[in-house]
């Protein structure tokens, strides 16, 4: 052992005593704040087990709020995986110095010197279920039995090449299991489960092969020993490659003066000039790690480095780190879950919006509904009455224009089916029958599609002028609605039984009901007609038959049969569409029903559960981050709790603390929500800063929640008694309103105006 290391591990027993108490107590509290995490998790995934159970968030909703696979993993990973200490070195020689003075015993050997030409000595570490090339030292057991207090040389190394060999475990990536060496000896230093692992030295192996490996199954806390004047161009190599595998992994950069002293070339000191070179490199900054801290708030995932010259003597640096360090991993893990919690708040706050809006505006809609339904069709029914003479002059002017045109047609009309004499006479009166039939049908046909055509125009119209306005109208209410299915399906059902009732065909296919009364009526009117025995069937006869039948057409009893059928299936159509809108409201009154039970199961249960979740979170965090505030004299009693003096607390000075010890559920639920809606508060200076809150579990009977608030000087009720003039009693009402008005703009409503409450 170097004279160097003697005089390092020369500690009196106090020290060494202190300092693993001081050690021992950071890991103790590491643990405990996992075990707060890990009960904090398990509550929050049954909630919203609950919530996801009774659906009272759609899917979409619920998988914003739940943890995400790489949230989830990390937080698994704080909780299960040990610390680890991972100790890197320009030399063999910087990380035996190192571990030995913090062991504060003699384990690995430091001299002779291990040169580059060594090799790790190659055995099993199947029994490990850590794969790489490292040595470990752990105090789970002992392996094989020894009487050495320094673990020999030879043990570390290998003499003979030959002997090393390297196990593929990854084809793909090209990585190796590399030989280790465990050791294993009770050392009350290491009794929380902390294991302390050293990188291989002279390792041909590249630092991505092993990473993976290295830190499997653990937490690591990275450490790199200085042991040189400056970093080398291997060294530096190192580093630019672990922070391009691992960019969010602080390291403890810790320097140590190099066993032969020698004198530097350069005008800077060691610590200066490595320094540099890691501000070169983006590891560490001329900013304090306070500051930055401070400025990393929002993002605790991005750790800082930090560097420690002489760590061998300033191992009141080294336990600062260390407890900086797992704070952080504590805080990012506190940070997922009150992330994930707040966001359930806000998105219970829109669904119960929503919701409201909901049971609101949708009797309102299907009122409106009925009532412009109503309107259009006590409108068309008008119209149509008040259309009918417009429907006979139109059925005059079609009439009057294919007259010598259907004239025409009709005397080259082919009858079918109809067997003539040479004579072209018929031979009975049915054949006869027949022929005039044919004829008029003919006629009839063509002139129905020639006042179909004179009618579509004007019905068209009317269809454009008041079916539109419905369905405008019901199309502004869908846009103006949410993405609620159910309310969208009913609109679309709505426009659906618009379209089918009042699409009033005016086409008159040849089996339609107004066709087969206008053949009627067409027949009754021809009646009258006299004809010879037995008339000769050519073009003449076909022609005076469809000339008498445009004759005596009567435009009159026309207009009324296609008046009287669109009056039919206008009302036809009415009536189904109030069928189908009672169907729909008792499916909205149904569904109303659920949404109003479903609003105050997330008002009254999941709402106060999430917002306690997220009380205890953010306490937590302030515990860890904050330590307790100490509790000074008592300034005043109420209902719900004590109002203690506290001198400073979380970066604050002159701070008052309220304990407050809820009796039951119900009063850790009006506490939760009270303490959420007051954390949302922006600043303002009328209303009182709400700092922190912490809760204190170290009590078995009662757990008292601290809320950390700013300090003012005296209550209203005290002033009262000094006089105040009339000009300050003014003031203060107006004040007093100005923070009432604020916190009324933003929703919230205080609900206990006193003059103790006014400070």
């Amino acid at each position: 052992m170097t004279e160097t290391s003697k005089r390092a591990i020369t500690r009196t027993n106090s020290n060494t005593s202190q300092f693993a108490q001081d050690f021992t107590k950071i890991i103790r509290r590491y643990k405990k704040h996992c075990i707060y995490i890990k009960r904090l998790l398990h509550e929050t995934d049954k909630s919203y087990n609950e919530i996801s159970d009774k659906r009272v968030l759609t899917a979409e909703k619920f998988s914003e709020i739940k943890l995400s696979k790489l949230d989830r993993e990390y937080i698994n990973n704080i909780l299960s995986r040990p610390l680890a200490l991972i100790v890197c070195s320009q030399t063999y020689n910087g990380k035996a110095r190192f571990v030995n003075e913090l062991l504060n015993e003699s384990l690995l050997p430091e001299s002779p010197i291990i040169q580059k030409n060594d090799i790790h000595h190659a055995t099993t570490g199947a029994s490990l279920n850590i794969s790489g090339s490292f040595e470990l030292v752990d105090t789970d057991g002992v392996q094989k039995s020894v009487s050495w207090s320094t673990v020999p040389r030879d043990d570390i190394i290998v003499k003979d090449e030959n002997d090393f060999y390297l196990h593929r475990i990854d084809e793909e990536n090209d990585q190796y299991e590399t030989p280790l060496l465990e050791i294993r000896k009770p050392l009350p230093f290491l009794g929380n489960h902390l294991q302390i692992i050293i990188t291989p030295s002279n390792q041909n192996l590249h630092i991505k092969q092993f990473y993976s490996q290295i830190t499997e199954e653990i937490v690591p806390i990275f450490i790199y020993i200085i042991d040189q004047e400056k970093l080398l161009e291997n060294d530096l190599e190192e580093l630019r490659s672990f922070r391009t595998i691992a960019t969010n992994e602080p390291i403890l950069f810790i320097r140590i003066d190099s066993t032969n002293n020698s004198s530097s070339n350069t005008d800077e000191t060691p610590c200066v000039e490595a320094f540099r070179q890691l501000c070169e490199l983006g590891f560490v900054s001329l900013l304090s790690t306070e500051s930055c801290d401070n400025t990393s708030e929002t993002s605790s995932s991005l750790f800082q480095s930090d560097m420690i010259d002489n760590g061998l003597s300033n191992f009141t640096l080294f336990l600062n780190y260390i407890d900086k360090h797992v704070d952080r991993l504590t805080i990012h893990a506190v940070n997922i879950l009150q992330s994930s919690q707040e966001l359930c708040l806000d998105v219970f706050n829109d669904s119960a919006f929503e919701m409201a809006r909901d049971m609101l505006i949708t009797p309102k809609r299907l009122s409106y509904t009925r009532e412009k339904e109503k309107d259009l069709y006590e409108s068309l029914i008008s119209l149509t009455n008040s259309k009918q003479n417009e429907i006979q002059k139109l059925i005059f002017e079609a009439v009057n224009e294919i007259q010598e045109t259907l004239t025409d047609q009709a005397c080259s009309l082919e009858i079918s089916g109809i067997e003539l004499t040479d004579q072209l006479t018929v031979k009975t009166a049915r054949d006869l029958k027949k022929c005039t039939s044919f004829v008029q049908d003919f006629v009839l046909a063509r002139l129905n599609k020639a006042i179909g055509e004179k009618l579509s125009s004007s019905v068209s119209i009317l269809r454009q002028d008041y079916v539109g306005t419905l369905t405008r109208c019901l199309s502004h209410l869908e846009r103006n609605q949410e993405d609620d299915e159910a309310s969208t399906s009913a609109s679309n059902a709505l426009q659906e039984i618009l379209q089918s009732a009042y699409q009033v065909n005016i086409s008159l296919p040849t089996n339609s009901n107004l066709f087969k009364i206008l053949i009627a009526k067409m027949k009754e009117v021809f009646r009258t007609f006299s004809w010879n025995n037995c008339p000769r069937i050519d073009p003449d006869f076909k022609r005076s038959v469809a000339l008498n039948m445009l004759q005596n057409v009567s435009d009159a009893k026309l207009a009324k049969i296609v008046c009287t059928q669109l009056n039919d299936r206008i009302r036809m159509s009415h009536d189904n569409f109030e069928t189908l809108l009672k169907q729909l409201e008792h499916r909205h009154s149904d569904r109303l029903k659920s949404t109003e039970d479903k609003q105050q199961r997330v008002r009254k249960e999941y709402t106060p559960k999430i917002a306690r979740h997220l009380l205890e979170s953010t306490s937590l965090k302030d515990l860890i981050e904050y330590g307790l505030p100490k509790q000074g004299h008592e300034i005043g009693r109420g209902q719900y709790g004590v109002v203690y003096e506290c001198e400073s607390w979380a970066n604050q000075r002159s701070c008052v603390l309220k304990s407050v010890i809820p009796p039951d559920d119900r009063h850790w639920n009006d506490l939760a929500l009270e303490f959420h809606y007051l954390r949302r508060i922006p600043d303002h200076p009328r209303i009182v800063k709400l700092i922190g809150s912490v809760i204190d579990y170290s009590f078995h009977d009662y757990t008292p929640v601290l809320l950390v608030m700013e300090r003012l000087t005296r209550d209203l009720y005290i002033a009262l008694k000094h006089k105040l003039s009339f000009d300050i009693r003014i003031r203060i009402a107006l004040d007093v309103i100005e923070g009432l008005r604020y916190l009324h703009g933003l929703g919230l409503v205080h609900r206990d105006i006193k003059l103790k409450n006014v400070l």
